[in-house]
């Protein structure tokens, strides 16, 4: 009878678990694998994949589903192979996605404010001067200004039918700006009420000049 010696007895002991291990860890499911899979098709999900990278995306759900069907079906070196694959899309969709989306922030900070809207300026309506009539009286009509202390726009806009704003002639046609600026308002009305009669036609001279009118 042929008798085997103890060590290479034992020597056969170790190969057999040996294999039995590697075995056992070539068919254990994925399951690892599996739950990192899911994770980053989560991931892909909350940033907006399947808006920005719908093929990546749908790459790594098709595949998960594959795994998931494979792991129930007991093939798990598939399932580890197609979880591995959808993990690997799913990231993919991720960083596709994010880029996108940072494009396009980009885009809407440069972008130019569009211009404001063009209003178009009234037309301007026209008084004919009567008898008795000044600058004074026709600036308060309410038809007018409605306030005397804005006599020096009209002056401004009819400066060459008026020689001297403190004589204008019956039957001149004056140019009325509608809606003058609040600016020229203020301008207006600050000189209205620091004109002089001594040096009048000077001063007129001068607040016309702002206007490049003298």
């Amino acid at each position: 009878m042929k008798t085997h010696s103890p060590n290479r007895i034992f020597k056969h002991g170790i190969n057999f678990i040996s294999c039995s291990l590697i075995i056992g860890c070539a068919t254990a499911p994925p399951m690892q694998e599996m739950s990192d899979a899911r994770q980053s098709v989560e991931a892909a999900e909350s940033v907006d994949a399947e808006k920005h990278a719908p093929v990546a995306l749908d790459s790594a759900q098709h595949l998960l589903s594959k795994a998931q069907d494979d792991l129930e079906a007991g093939d798990f070196e598939e399932a580890q192979k197609e979880a591995i694959a959808a993990r690997e899309a799913a990231r993919q969709a991720v960083t596709i996605s994010q880029s996108k989306q940072t494009e396009q922030n980009k885009s809407t900070l440069t972008k130019p404010e569009p211009a404001p809207e063009h209003t178009p300026t009234p037309e301007p309506i026209t008084y004919s001067v009567n008898k008795n009539d000044s600058l004074w009286k026709i600036a308060a009509k309410n038809s007018v200004y409605g306030n005397p202390w804005l006599w020096p726009l009209i002056l401004k806009n009819n400066v060459d039918l008026i020689k001297s704003a403190d004589l204008i002639n019956p039957g001149l046609v004056l140019s009325i700006e509608v809606e003058p600026s609040p600016a020229d308002i203020d301008i207006a009305t600050q000189y209205a009420k620091q004109r002089r009669p001594a040096s009048a036609q000077h001063q007129d001279s001068s607040y016309l000049s702002q206007y490049s009118l003298r």
